[in-house]
């Protein structure tokens, strides 16, 4: 069976985290986030990089460990079997595929107002485009993203010195109106996470990496450091920068909904005409080059679970390149359905939100699963305190999770499991493990439950802190659950060797 070639270095691993990391989030999230939490919001970011931290530690310790592509859709499968594997990876599936389309919603959004004609034709037409380089090879991909991401990299923050120079309206940080909750708010329909899970792309490239053991980890710290100090001092940036008199309602009330993308309404209430035209050309390459990263990584999540038994063979195909295409395909046809559906950047950040951190919500039961089950493998990195840590992130995960919204949660939550249930009713029980990944669906109609009962604007009004005590309390009892319900041994069944490479 032909096989994914090793190609990529670290420096172009962690230009695949950052590109991933410093897509359309940037463009929009500083908006959004100032409308939620105010001056606060900069404590939001910092919250989000905390929490995306103690994951990326998480899968630090798996990278290093499973040193395959698409290994999203390989951890749940090697610790707990076919059930498990199936939800686990079609879950990252599901939101790697709507991630294009929302990169590409951000490029028509910003450059609509000056070509109305892209709303209707501009979307399909780049995501064939990006299907087709993809289609190239991985080493054609990485000269793409390598280089676009150096201009990704300096663009934000010349925007930032020019705004906080430019503008400096320090006073903005005094200004109040908005919510105390919209700190929480802004973590997930601000864009907070959307924009920092990009560490994930490290693993998923990890069947091309020429060291993936010592590489993987590396990146993935890497990337998201830069990616989230560049976060905060565009947000800085962004408050400083708005007229006061836009203000004059609130961070709450504030409204940038002219010349298509809310930096560059700021831009050009300040002056900075030289500034909005950079922009316009950054809502081009940003989104476009974050696009073929997930792009690839979508193809690749699919292709592994082919390989493994989760979804035909056929999606095992590879050409020449060594690109899983048919895989790809399947990506780009999908997405093109999704740019149909209308939705705006902003409405579908939850959605896809949600969708990624169930599938990373995965990580710290499988590490500790993989500890009990192979404790003599040598692990290149070992995170610390494991055994606090995993629980305190699964915690956080489910908090995630619970912030989308019952909004979000009432589309991804049935996309999730309908075909899961499909799945297994195909299947005989006992060949797929379905006793080992029963938690899963306790877990995700928990969630829905409490979201639908207890979130904000819903049946029962409680207070936050009694939100997050109960969902601690339910996260803390699926986690016990789910690590009890391992597979006696990794299981047969994935197509990679612990501390290996993959088969």
């Amino acid at each position: 069976m032909a096989e994914l070639q090793r190609r990529l270095s670290l420096f172009s691993l962690v230009m695949a985290v950052v590109t991933s990391t410093i897509g359309s989030g940037w463009l929009f999230a500083p908006y959004l986030t100032a409308q939620l939490a105010g001056p606060a919001s900069l404590f939001s970011w910092l919250a989000g990089g905390a929490m995306a931290f103690l994951i990326a530690l998480v899968f630090a310790e798996l990278g290093a460990l499973v040193s395959s592509s698409g290994a999203l859709a390989q951890i749940p499968l090697l610790t707990h079997g076919r059930t498990s594997g199936f939800i686990g990876g079609w879950t990252a599936w599901l939101g790697y595929l709507a991630l294009p389309a929302i990169e590409v919603m951000a490029t028509v959004q910003y450059l609509g107002g000056s070509f109305p004609w892209l709303a209707s034709y501009g979307g399909p037409c780049l995501l064939l485009l990006f299907g087709w380089i993809n289609l190239a090879g991985v080493a054609t991909l990485a000269r793409w993203i390598d280089s676009l991401t150096i201009w990704k990299l300096l663009v934000p923050l010349a925007v930032s010195i020019a705004l906080i120079y430019g503008a400096g309206h320090w006073g903005n940080l005094q200004v109040a109106g908005y919510q105390q909750k919209g700190i929480l708010d802004a973590l997930s329909t601000g864009g907070i996470l959307f924009s920092l899970l990009g560490f994930r792309t490290a693993m998923d490239l990890a069947g091309e990496s020429r060291h993936p053991q010592r590489d993987v980890p590396l990146a993935m710290a890497c990337g998201l450091g830069i990616s989230l100090f560049i976060y905060l001092v565009l947000q800085l940036a962004f408050l400083v920068a708005v007229p006061p008199a836009l203000l004059a309602n609130g961070w709450s009330g504030l409204q940038l909904t002219a010349h298509g993308g809310p930096l560059v309404a700021v831009a050009l209430g300040g002056g900075f005409s030289w500034l909005a035209n950079l922009l316009i050309t950054d809502a081009v390459v940003s989104p476009s080059a974050t696009s073929m990263a997930y792009m690839g990584t979508a193809a690749r999540v699919n292709w592994m679970m082919a390989r493994c038994g989760l979804l035909p063979a056929a999606f095992t195909k590879i050409n020449r390149a060594g690109v899983p295409s048919l895989a790809l395909v399947a990506t780009v046809l999908i997405g093109l359905l999704l740019l149909q559906g209308g939705a705006s950047w902003a409405k579908a950040v939850g959605f896809i939100t949600s969708a990624l951190v169930i599938s990373l919500a995965m990580g710290p039961v499988s590490l500790i699963a993989l500890r009990k089950q192979a404790p003599q493998v040598v692990r290149p990195y070992k995170l610390p305190a494991a055994e606090y840590l995993c629980p305190l992130a699964f915690v956080l995960a489910t908090w995630a999770i619970f912030w989308c919204g019952w909004d979000s949660l009432q589309v991804a939550l049935p996309l999730i499991l309908l075909p899961s249930s499909i799945y297994i009713l195909a299947n005989n029980c006992k060949k797929i493990e379905f006793g080992y990944g029963i938690w899963w669906f306790v877990y995700l109609l928990g969630i829905g439950l409490f979201s639908y009962l207890i979130a904000a604007n819903r049946i029962f009004i409680y207070q936050p802190v009694i939100q997050l005590a109960v969902l601690s309390v339910f996260a803390l009892f699926i986690f016990q659950w789910a690590v009890r319900s391992r597979l006696k041994q990794p299981s047969p069944n994935a197509m990679v060797q612990i501390g290996g490479s993959q088969s």
